[in-house]
């Protein structure tokens, strides 16, 4: 899903590691209790995202994205559910044409549908008239929650239909256009 990065994202990389006082060589990192070192660099997971260490602070500021943690001298560090996040985030901007509002919004549907999720399982096996309530108030919230996305979804596709629509009128328009030409030519 990932992308190449460009040569201004890199060298906006290096020049963003340059300024923080950062070199390659000696980056600060955390440590674990092993020793190994915890998190991916914002360097890193914008190479790897083919976006630059700006848009991923910019996600940051939006509250789309946050970092896990940060070492002792305040650098971002990823974990691997932060990358599934910013991968959602991209599919949902290139995949889905969702703006940042949008993508916002959706996560904030997702993370209440996760908490939905845990609250439902934490009563899924009492057999209880309150727990049961509960449980049908929390499935009726999921069922809105996901009836919304579907309907803003259908809308956007509908209007991605209309415009393709407008794409094959213009070119049917061209091909007779052309046509027109060539005979034009010919006689």
């Amino acid at each position: 899903m990932f992308a190449k990065m460009s040569n201004a994202d890199r060298d906006t990389d290096r020049d963003a590691e340059l300024d923080g006082g950062s070199q390659a060589l000696c980056r600060e990192t955390t440590t674990g209790p092993t020793g190994a070192t915890a998190g991916i660099r914002i360097g890193d997971v914008a190479a790897r995202a083919g976006v630059s260490t700006r848009t991923l602070r910019y996600y940051e500021e939006l509250g789309l994205l946050a970092p896990s943690g940060h070492t002792a001298g305040g650098e971002r560090r990823y974990e691997p559910q932060d990358l599934a996040r910013l991968e959602r985030i991209m599919e949902l901007k290139e995949l889905l044409g969702m703006n940042l509002e949008e993508i916002r919004s959706f996560l904030s549907s997702q993370t209440r549908l996760d908490e939905l999720r845990v609250a439902y399982q934490a009563q899924e096996h009492d057999t209880g008239e309150t727990a049961r309530q509960q449980r049908r108030a929390i499935l009726e919230e999921a069922f809105d929650l996901q009836a919304l996305f579907i309907e803003r979804l259908d809308a956007k596709l509908e209007r991605m239909v209309e415009f393709r629509s407008q794409m094959n009128d213009d070119i049917e328009r061209c091909r007779s256009l052309l046509v027109e030409l060539m005979e034009a030519v010919e006689s």
